[in-house]
């Protein structure tokens, strides 16, 4: 999603803090993200455009809310809405909850396709 500059400005600068006080290193970011560290090291130097799904994972092992901005493009689609609703009152707002649901709805999806 796109946002506006004065909130990327304030989540790069959030971004940074939040690494340097932690003392995180990317690949630690990255593997609690599920994001490759060479991209971790981008989003931490605050090199995006855009509130991607990586920036959003990112922030989330970092402790920054990102739920404000981070809105789904598809958001007019009345059944969009509708799974997105069920999806956030499933997810606890972490990289590893968000694996273990994608690994139902990926075990859901091979018995549809059988």
């Amino acid at each position: 999603m796109k946002a506006t500059a004065a909130q990327l400005m304030t989540l790069r600068k959030d971004l940074d803090s939040a690494r340097i006080s932690q003392g995180r290193t990317n690949a630690e970011i990255g593997r609690l993200a599920g994001v490759d560290p060479s991209q971790v090291s981008r989003i931490c130097r605050g090199r995006f455009k855009r509130i991607s799904y990586n920036v959003v994972q990112v922030c989330s092992v970092l402790g920054i809310k990102t739920e404000t901005v981070a809105l789904s493009p598809r958001s007019n689609d009345v059944s969009w809405r509708k799974l997105e609703a069920s999806l956030r009152k499933l997810w606890d707002d972490t990289p590893q909850g968000a694996a273990k649901i994608s690994r139902v709805l990926e075990t859901i999806g091979n018995f549809k396709e059988r």
